[in-house]
């Protein structure tokens, strides 16, 4: 584990939080030019949404060039094709308004555009000699519409390769956004199932971080509270998609889990989770919290102080029990809150077949090597087999 005492912070990106923030798109857009390649979730499209976002901006004198062709785990070709766009319409910004996919893909595109690309040759992967971009993208403002990725506020962008079966990761600090404009009155028409999914994304990118081998004292801040949030208003979220204090509160929860994520890194689950995204086309929140009890259960006694710290988050009673005996109760806690939020069943519910656990570690150790570094545990192959048996 990290020496507390010795550490680096990296938080380049501005963010302006709050309801109503969209209202200041056109002004944060204006320094950057008056070109901007707007890149939307595709269920945006023909909204009131999108015409108030083309009207602020016109207002502006900034023209608006759309583009709604993103899906989830966003296709590194379809990036190519993007940012071919951009360069045409000779865009001076990239505005992303959406989900994790969205923000990826514009990371993605803004580093094409300056550099040249295809978007693939970016990304991390074992073996494969890695292009490192030489110039900033242009300059990107993002609009989370969910409360999940933390993509607005990380030096990362996931593209998928469908053709190849992988998923692998821009990781540059290019990747930061400019700015991040995070308005929780975009969550309220959110769905449960996708509050859950993507909540429970918040959560691991919280949990991975503070119970890894490189969280210190700043980022501890950001993962207790952000755990906190989740804890108490990702229910009610799910409950009410209409609760605007627990949008605001996911909302807050989601950016702090993903400056932990941004500083010090996510572990196995999110390595096995995005493997499954990979294999399965699988929606990433639930793919990754499949095998997050497993992992825990794997761990254990490893870091028993800080999964003790985290089953009193989800259940206040624990806090005075022997760090063994609190930490050993941390997965039927979490068995007992995924129920709540309506997330159940493992990576066979997902569509793993015990056949493909081989192929589905192979993925992760190619791609998210990274990721299984900072385990406090230290996994091998085989290890990583049994979680994933474990999580089917």
């Amino acid at each position: 584990m990290s020496d507390f005492s010795t550490y680096q912070v990296s938080l380049p990106t501005r963010l302006r939080f709050g309801p109503g923030s969209l209202g200041a798109l056109a002004a944060e857009a204006a320094p950057f030019g008056t070109r901007a390649f707007v890149m939307l979730d595709p269920f945006l499209k023909g909204s009131s949404l999108e015409a108030r976002v083309l009207r602020d901006l016109e207002g502006a004198g900034i023209g608006a060039r759309l583009w709604h062709d993103i899906v989830p785990n966003p296709r590194a070709a379809t990036c190519d094709r993007a940012a071919a766009e951009a360069i045409a319409q000779g865009a001076t910004t990239i505005i992303a308004i959406g989900g994790g996919s969205t923000m990826d893909a514009a990371k993605a595109v803004s580093l094409a555009v300056t550099n040249g690309g295809p978007c693939w040759d970016f990304t991390t992967r074992r073996d494969a000699v890695v292009r490192v971009p030489e110039r900033r993208g242009l300059p990107l403002i993002a609009v989370p519409t969910n409360a999940g990725t933390g993509a607005e506020i990380t030096p990362f962008a996931v593209l998928s390769n469908p053709d190849l079966h992988l998923k692998a990761t821009i990781i540059h600090p290019f990747c930061f956004p400019d700015v991040a404009l995070i308005d929780p009155d975009l969550h309220l028409t959110k769905p449960p199932r996708l509050t859950a999914s993507t909540g429970i994304d918040t959560f691991l990118h919280a949990f991975e971080g503070y119970v890894g081998t490189c969280p210190n004292t700043w980022t501890d801040l950001f993962s207790l509270r952000a755990m906190e949030l989740v804890a108490q208003y990702l229910p009610r979220a799910c409950a009410e998609p209409g609760d605007r204090e627990a949008r605001i509160r996911m909302a807050e929860a989601c950016y702090m889990a993903g400056i932990t994520l941004g500083n010090i890194g996510v572990g196995i689950p999110h390595a096995l989770g995005q493997a499954l995204g990979a294999l399965k086309d699988t929606p990433h929140g639930e793919s990754c919290a499949a095998c997050l009890i497993p992992t825990i259960r794997w761990t254990l006694p490893e870091a028993s102080d800080r999964l003790a710290r985290v089953a009193a988050i989800l259940d206040p009673g624990l806090a005075g029990l022997p760090v063994e005996r609190a930490a050993a109760a941390l997965p039927d806690r979490l068995t007992a809150f995924f129920a709540r939020i309506g997330m159940t069943g493992g990576f066979g519910a997902l569509g793993l077949r015990e056949d493909e656990v081989d192929l589905l570690v192979d993925i992760a150790e190619r791609n998210y090597g990274q990721d299984i570094a900072c385990s406090r545990r230290k996994a091998g192959t085989a290890d990583l087999r049994a979680i994933v048996r474990d999580s089917l």
